[in-house]
């Protein structure tokens, strides 16, 4: 089997003595019961969600349409993201009880990518290019839970592999006593979910379009750089610089730093209502992998034209230094390969 990478540099993954399992039974009751009513609570506010998701994809045509794409020149590189909102506050839409929880991302355009100037930059990042984000579409709030994904894997019989890549005693190997249930350090259903390679991603979305009627999907890496950026064009969604205790990596001044996952929304959201875009977790995205940005679409959809044996990842984990959670920093890993250090974050077409 082939070895797997993430970024340009080999994954290390440090585990802590013993491990918890978080199966679909122990403790599944309390968590469905917290669901529904929390469920329940949202559909009370939200009567009619399909008229309002059609009002939603009116207005954000109608906020898009005065904005047509402008000529690719420097000074469109060079100017801020543009973002139509739909309102000031995040619009959430929800399918069901053990389905993600999504936000609505108004439509925009931005400068995808790093300038050289940019510390921690690297040539995959450029040239850089305007993408044009021309509707809402819907993101999950956080990435998907362990506890949603045990939803899936119940529910379908999913054959999760029974093996993961992690890093013990110091040694980096495929386990085959490692999967998503046991990780290898605590976890708990409002964590993200792990061990998942491409095909249990796109399993999962199949499956998700199947069971609610809509569309989900993964992200292209186009609308997960928009999403984590929500406006902003520094190097991280909060500034220039990593700070701590905004996120969990090596080296973000998290308690949980380069040691075992924080629950999900343990930290700030950014300026779209989304959780966890950076750190943490690196999640799947439906792009193939390409060198550069030579022949990147403009118009946010994925690129199919790079080598599919490696897809895209986004977002950074709690094992990547701070300069690969940067919002333009790019990873990429081996379709086929789990570990420990990826999961999934996910899209709802409108």
């Amino acid at each position: 089997m082939r070895q797997g990478w993430i970024g340009v540099a080999t994954v290390v993954v440090l585990t802590l003595p013993g491990f918890a399992a978080v199966a679909a039974g122990p403790g599944e009751a309390a968590w469905m019961k917290e669901r529904r009513a929390s469920f329940a609570a949202y559909r009370a506010a939200h009567p009619d969600p399909d008229a309002e998701i059609a009002d939603l994809k009116a207005r954000s045509a109608a906020l898009a349409a005065p904005h047509p794409p402008a000529p690719s020149s420097d000074a469109v590189l060079q100017s801020p993201p543009s973002i139509w909102r739909l309102s000031d506050q995040p619009i959430e839409l929800w399918d069901g009880p053990d389905s993600p929880r999504m936000i609505v991302l108004p439509p925009g355009e931005f400068t995808m990518g790093s300038p050289a100037s940019e510390q921690g930059h690297l040539a995959n990042e450029g040239p850089l290019h305007r993408v044009r984000i021309a509707a809402s579409f819907a993101v999950s709030r956080y990435p998907v839970t362990m506890g949603e994904f045990a939803r899936f894997v119940a529910e379908t019989h999913h054959d999760m592999g029974e093996a993961c890549f992690t890093m013990e005693h110091g040694e980096y190997k495929l386990r085959a006593w490692r999967d998503y249930l046991h990780v290898g350090f605590p976890q708990t259903r409002n964590g993200p979910a792990l061990c998942v390679n491409f095909a249990d991603a796109q399993a999962y979305v199949a499956w998700l379009s199947k069971k609610t009627g809509h569309s989900y999907r993964l992200l292209s890496e186009a609308e997960y750089e928009y999403a984590n950026r929500a406006g902003t064009a520094t190097a991280y969604w909060w500034g220039g610089d990593i700070g701590r205790g905004r996120t969990n990596c090596d080296g973000c001044g998290s308690r949980w730093d380069n040691r075992q996952l924080a629950p999900v929304g343990s930290f700030a959201p950014n300026p779209f209502g989304l959780y966890d875009t950076t750190g943490n977790t690196l999640s799947w995205l439906a792009d193939c992998w390409t060198a550069d940005y030579a022949r990147a679409p403009a118009d946010g959809s994925a690129d199919m034209n790079g080598d599919c044996d490696l897809h895209d990842l986004r977002g950074g984990s709690l094992h990547s230094p701070p300069r690969a959670l940067r919002s333009a920093a790019r990873s990429r890993h081996w379709f086929s390969l789990r570990n420990i250090t990826v999961g999934l974050r996910i899209a709802r077409t409108l």
